[in-house]
């Protein structure tokens, strides 16, 4: 089995986890209190409560895929196969997971528990995903797409994007319920931060003896600018090549199995980038 192969199939049931643990979230601590989830589940959850006495009553998970369906298309145009294949997992996990899992309260009227909770299991479920290359979709797919037509981060638009969920869910079911949305939306951000680490962009130096081949295979596969830089090992005397490139976190794995398997004895270091001055490829 190739590296290529195992990364996927990892990137495939950790997706699939990440779908179970959201649906865990959703089934068992917001839907149960009334406390609205943040993106396309929030949005899902408000459908379902508004259409509920309509033909178009369905449940969250159906909401929550015909929602996601349309932005699938647009990521697999403009994100690239890998992204939106994992992405696309992650979505119909959670839907599967989210139909077959029993609502069931387990802290029955509690609304700030259910929220803090509930925020912490599906930041989890989020960050997990993230990290391995991949989104849980909604509007992390709107807030990718619309970062690459502008100097704002992903992490402003995810914001601005839930927070609207927020008004729209007090609004139409009263302003306390908006409320404990926002410290739903609190809790998951703070959570997702520190599984996904608040350090999007990082920097990283590749020293090889093989500095050709892993340039050829990084362009083939990661569309980012690669400086080379000539360099002597102070003990060997030997002649190298180090590569810098500005990467955002999620290419970081991918990076590193191609760098070995081009060169088995490359040796990375990677370093937090707080900012990048000149244009910069977000996503």
């Amino acid at each position: 089995m190739t590296a290529v192969v195992k990364e996927s199939m990892l990137k495939v049931i950790v997706a699939t986890i990440g779908g179970f643990v959201i649906a865990v979230a959703m089934n068992w601590f917001l839907i149960p209190s009334g406390v609205y989830s943040t993106g396309f589940t929030g949005l899902a959850q408000i459908l379902t409560q508004v259409l509920q006495n309509t033909a178009f009553a369905f449940g969250e998970n159906v909401w929550f895929l015909a929602l996601n369906i349309p932005l699938i298309v647009l990521a697999w145009i403009m994100l690239g196969r890998s992204f939106t294949i994992v992405t696309l997992i992650s979505v119909l996990a959670t839907t599967i997971f989210i139909g077959l899992i029993p609502q069931y309260a387990v802290i029955p009227g509690d609304q700030t528990l259910n929220a803090v909770f509930g925020g912490v299991l599906l930041a989890i479920g989020t960050g997990i995903t993230i990290k391995f290359g991949a989104s849980t979709g909604g509007f992390d797919i709107v807030a990718l797409i619309f970062a690459r037509f502008s100097d704002r981060s992903v992490g402003l638009y995810l914001f601005v994007l839930n927070f609207l969920i927020a008004l729209l869910a007090g609004a139409l079911f009263g302003w306390s319920t908006a409320l404990y949305t926002i410290v739903f939306i609190y809790v998951t951000s703070k959570v997702v931060d520190e599984i996904h680490t608040s350090n999007q962009r990082l920097t990283i130096f590749i020293v090889t003896n093989h500095a050709d081949d892993i340039t050829t295979a990084l362009h083939q596969h990661i569309i980012r600018g690669i400086t080379q830089i000539p360099s002597i090992g102070t003990y060997s005397r030997a002649e190298k090549a180090t590569l810098m490139m500005v990467i955002e976190r999620h290419e970081l794995r991918d990076i590193e199995r191609i760098c070995r398997e081009a060169d088995e004895t490359v040796f990375i270091n990677v370093v937090a980038t707080d900012s990048v001055v000149g244009y910069f490829r977000k996503g």
